[in-house]
C-alpha cells in the first residue's frame, strides 16, 4: 500500500484505517540508557516493513518487523522485549524475548498490537431488518455492502447476511453462496432453512457451500422486533470472529 510523504505515526494510521488494510500499532512500553527510544513512542507499520513514527534505532526494527509479520497472521498482540542480557526465545503467553545485538547495548521492551481489516459483509435483502442492519453495522466497524443494481462485485466478501424473509429466499441464498466466502446468516427458522437447503442440493448447490448457511442466525436472545434481530445477528457475526481469533495458534518458532 501506497502512503506517499507521511511520517507521522497517526496520519498512517488514519490512512489505513480510511483503506480498511492492515497495519500494526508498535509502541514502546520501557526502555533502559542507551535505548534511543522512549517510553510511549510509537509507530504504525505497514505488513512489509515501512515504519511511520519512531520505535528506536536499526537494532530494534529487524526484530519488530518479525514480530509485525507474526502478529498479523494469528491476529493476537505480543510484547517484544529486547535486552543484552536475554537470550532469543519462543513466544509465550504473549512474550518474545530477543537478545540484543548491538554493541552500544541497552534495552527496549514494545507492545505489538495488529489491526487487520475489518471483514466484509454482504447483505441480501430488501427488509426491515436489512435496513436497519444498513445503519448499525458500520457503526460496530463491520463494513456492510448490499447487494443491488451496481454493487462491486469484484471480490469475494467474507461473510454474508440473508435477511429476506420470505422474499424469494432460495435466489438469495445462492447469491450469497456465490459471493461470499465464509458463513452465511439466514435469517430463518430451523424448519424453512431446513426445506430450503435440501431444494439448494436438488438445485445441484454444492454441499460444502450449503453448510455455510446457518440458520437462525446470529445469538439465541429470544429476538422478536426487528432491533432485536439485529442485534442478535451483529453479535454473533462478532462472537464467531472473536471465538477465530481466540483459536489462532501463536507461532512458537525460535526467534532467528
Amino acid at each position: 500500500m501506497n502512503i506517499p510523504k507521511i511520517t507521522s505515526w497517526l496520519d498512517a494510521l488514519n490512512a489505513f484505517e480510511l483503506a480498511n488494510k492492515s497495519y500494526v500499532i508498535a509502541t514502546v512500553i520501557r526502555a533502559e540508557s542507551p535505548s534511543s527510544a522512549k517510553p510511549g513512542d510509537k509507530a504504525v507499520i505497514s505488513p512489509d516493513g515501512d515504519i511511520f513514527g519512531w520505535i528506536g534505532g536499526g537494532c530494534a526494527q529487524p526484530v519488530v518487523t518479525k514480530a509485525v509479520t507474526d502478529v498479523l497472521s494469528d491476529g493476537n498482540p505480543l510484547i517484544v522485549r529486547i535486552s543484552p542480557a536475554t537470550g532469543n526465545r519462543a513466544s509465550e503467553d504473549g512474550v518474545r524475548n530477543v537478545h540484543m545485538a548491538c554493541h552500544s547495548g541497552g534495552s527496549i521492551e514494545l507492545l505489538v498490537e495488529p489491526r487487520r481489516p475489518r471483514r466484509k459483509v454482504l447483505l441480501v435483502g430488501a427488509t426491515p431488518v436489512a435496513d436497519k442492519l444498513e445503519i448499525v453495522a458500520p457503526i460496530l466497524s463491520l463494513p456492510l455492502v448490499r447487494l443491488g443494481d451496481g454493487t462491486d462485485l469484484s471480490e469475494f466478501f467474507e461473510v454474508a447476511i440473508v435477511a429476506t424473509q420470505g422474499k424469494k429466499d432460495k435466489d438469495a441464498l445462492k447469491k450469497a453462496i456465490q459471493y461470499s466466502t465464509g458463513k452465511i446468516y439466514f435469517i430463518a427458522s430451523p424448519k424453512k432453512a431446513k426445506k430450503l437447503k435440501e431444494q439448494l442440493v436438488d438445485d445441484g448447490v454444492l454441499e460444502s457451500d450449503i453448510d455455510r448457511v446457518c440458520a437462525p442466525a446470529g445469538i439465541e436472545i429470544y429476538a422478536e422486533t426487528t432491533d432485536e434481530i439485529v442485534v442478535s445477528i451483529l453479535a454473533g457475526i462478532i462472537k464467531d470472529y472473536r471465538k477465530e481469533l481466540r483459536h489462532s495458534p501463536r507461532t512458537t518458532e525460535q526467534v532467528a
